[in-house]
């Protein structure tokens, strides 16, 4: 009896043996499956498709991009980087370059907006934006800043934005009521405000000789804005 046991005690030591060492041949297996990514970044596409492939991995082409620092054809970045472990027959993406562009954004600020408008069209290239802004320091329609900057590869069919100046920004007055003001009374109070106004005379209706002459239209209308340098027209009754 005690040698039956003893027996299968022994038994039970060895599939358990068994099994522990073939976990770790298999951990051995999967262990030697993975590689250590390599750098290739600024390498010829043709030496990398050879070196991915000994490695026993994929490489897949993300997008080809200009580039003035990295020679055509050669990689630009990876994905995963250097030194990463990956499983052979995993994918590794690179970005390869198409070599320098030959667009380049040309330098248009402190350039008028139209003639920045012609350099543009000149090469070849899009307005994609124009935004303008109020500015103490740039003169009206004169390009503030740009964007891509200027030296920026850019590719065909492309384009730039630009900022634009509106030039100083005016002080801006709320029209008073004029109507049924007397016209010495609304010219002055015109001036006072520093505007200019322009009066044009309408037969009045009421037929009373030696009338008053009195605001009856006036443009803009009571409330409306009005710029520094606009004109405040009147038409009073003759």
């Amino acid at each position: 009896m005690n040698r039956f046991i003893k027996g299968i005690g022994i038994f039970f030591t060895l599939i358990v043996v068994g099994v522990v060492s073939a976990f770790a041949v298999i951990a051995l297996l999967l262990r030697q499956e993975e590689v250590r990514v390599p750098d290739l970044a600024g390498q010829d596409i043709v030496s990398v498709i050879e070196v991915v492939g000994q490695l026993g991995l994929q490489l897949k082409v993300d997008r080809r991009v200009p580039s003035q620092a990295v020679p055509r054809d050669a990689v630009i970045s990876q994905t995963p980087p250097p030194g990463t472990g990956l499983k052979k027959g995993r994918a590794l993406r690179v970005v390869v370059s198409q070599g320098p562009s030959e667009l380049l954004a040309p330098r248009v600020v402190g350039e008028q907006y139209r003639k920045a408008e012609i350099i543009l069209r000149q090469g070849g290239l899009l307005f994609l934006d124009i935004a303008r802004v109020w500015s103490d320091a740039i003169e009206r329609d004169v390009v503030i800043a740009q964007d891509p900057p200027a030296g920026t590869p850019i590719e065909k069919g492309g384009g730039v934005s630009l900022l634009v100046s509106l030039g100083k920004k005016g002080r801006t007055y709320v029209t008073p009521k004029l109507l049924g003001k007397k016209a010495e009374e609304a010219v002055r109070l015109i001036d006072r405000m520093g505007l200019q106004h322009s009066v044009l005379s309408r037969t009045s209706t009421s037929g009373a000789p030696g009338s008053d002459r009195i605001i009856v239209s006036q443009k803009p209308h009571p409330g409306y804005p009005l710029a520094a340098d606009g004109v405040v027209e009147l038409i009073v009754s003759k």
